[in-house]
């Protein structure tokens, strides 16, 4: 065989596999099981599981369960290390040990070729977030995340599809048509699709739209609705309704995952901001003292006017260094919930085109990128505080020092 044979032979086979994967499996094949896959509802703060779960208007958030589990995930690897390596007197070190050595060596030098003096004493800090991060942003691709969830009544104003009921308490939703966006959702059908099927309630913003618009009464605090005798009955959820010459499901209905990746929520990527700059003006403080402050509002440099001039530009670059110390907050904050939210975005938008095969690179990417924002996000922390710790003007202490003596 020639090697434009074997070439041709290689590349035939690669066609047929794209055709199959690319094609023929989510263009027919998941259709026809009704599991074609729908367009995502994007929704930028965190969706709600259980209203006032610890009290009133305290919520739990899918978020917030990623940001549990990223936590005990974290802890667990710790302590597995922990044991693994007999509290770090074994010698010879196992596979495990010697990965977990690799990962926290590579970030205790990092550590101490950029912190210099205090790189020991920063590492914990650091490591800490990155490895905090790396656990939140890999959880994007685990099977499950974004696509397992609460099964209940769309929302008003976003779009949902039919729903089947698979065993008792066990519903999946229902699509047999690719490229299919679902059917909008009012208010109304909103409220009688719970009234009806019994699946989900009617919590927060829409009871209150639900009873301005008198479609519910308030009894004791929760809305006056009848109990279905049969909630989620499969002859309900199979009701179709025709506007014209199109058919569509009576009721529509919506998943909200149990979990979605930790950092696709901005307040966990600002509250993270906020510790990183809580903790460099700490360490700012406690290098220079309230000489810290100088570079900020440059007393130093108006006192010494007569002899430097030119230290009236400091006038100019202080107010602009306190502004820039607080955009700290917004770029941390932001360029991590950009980068994740929008991956997290890629990848349902891709499933919804594609369906399989090419959203397999994306995950790929997906991986390359949670890395590379934990890096960013920590290797930034320390780059911060290594600044803090930098004295400003530090010729003009020299000057006074020797003035003095």
């Amino acid at each position: 065989m020639t090697t434009n044979q074997r070439g041709l032979m290689i590349f035939a086979g690669l066609l047929i596999f794209a055709v199959v994967v690319c094609g023929w499996l989510p263009f027919s094949l998941l259709p026809s099981m009704n599991a074609a896959a729908g367009i995502p509802v994007i929704q930028v703060p965190g969706e709600t599981l259980i209203y006032d779960w610890l009290g009133p208007d305290f919520n739990l958030i899918n978020t917030m369960v990623a940001l549990v589990i990223a936590d005990v995930v974290v802890l667990l690897i710790a302590f597995l290390a922990y044991r693994a390596s007999r509290g770090w007197t074994k010698q010879v070190p196992g596979r495990f040990q010697a990965a977990i050595e690799l990962i926290v060596g590579g970030i205790y030098g990092l550590c101490r070729n950029i912190g210099g003096p205090v790189g020991k004493t920063i590492f914990p800090l650091i490591a800490t977030i990155f490895l905090f991060l790396l656990v939140a942003n890999w959880m994007s691709i685990i099977p499950g995340v974004e696509s397992v969830g609460l099964f209940h009544c769309a929302y008003p104003n976003t779009n949902g599809y039919q729903g089947t009921r698979i065993n008792e308490g066990l519903f999946q939703l229902r699509n047999n048509q690719p490229l299919n966006s679902g059917y909008g959702v009012t208010l109304e059908e909103h409220v009688a699709c719970v009234e009806n099927t019994g699946i989900g309630e009617l919590h927060g913003k829409v009871l209150k739209e639900a009873v301005k618009a008198g479609l519910v009464e308030m009894h004791d605090g929760h809305a006056d609705m009848p109990v279905p005798a049969n909630p989620g009955d499969p002859a309900l959820l199979d009701e179709v309704i025709t506007e014209g010459d199109t058919t569509i499901p009576k009721y529509r209905f919506h998943l909200t995952p149990f979990v979605r990746p930790a950092a696709t929520d901005l307040n966990l990527t600002v509250g993270l901001a906020l510790i990183s700059f809580t903790i460099i003006q700490v360490f700012g403080f406690r290098a220079q003292g309230l000489g810290y402050l100088q570079k900020f509002f440059p007393i130093r440099s108006l006192g010494n006017l007569s002899k430097k001039p030119m230290g009236a530009i400091d006038m100019i670059v202080g107010p602009l260094e306190l502004v820039s110390e607080f955009s700290k907050i917004i770029s941390l904050s932001f360029r991590l919930f950009g980068n994740i939210f929008a991956g997290a975005i890629l990848l349902a938008v891709m499933l919804f085109l594609v369906g399989s095969g090419i959203p397999v690179v994306f995950y790929a990417l997906e991986l390359i990128v949670g890395l590379a924002q934990a890096l960013v996000f920590a290797v930034l922390t320390l780059v911060f505080i290594s600044q803090a710790m930098q004295g400003h003007h530090g010729d003009d202490e020299h000057g006074d020092h020797a003035e003095a003596h």
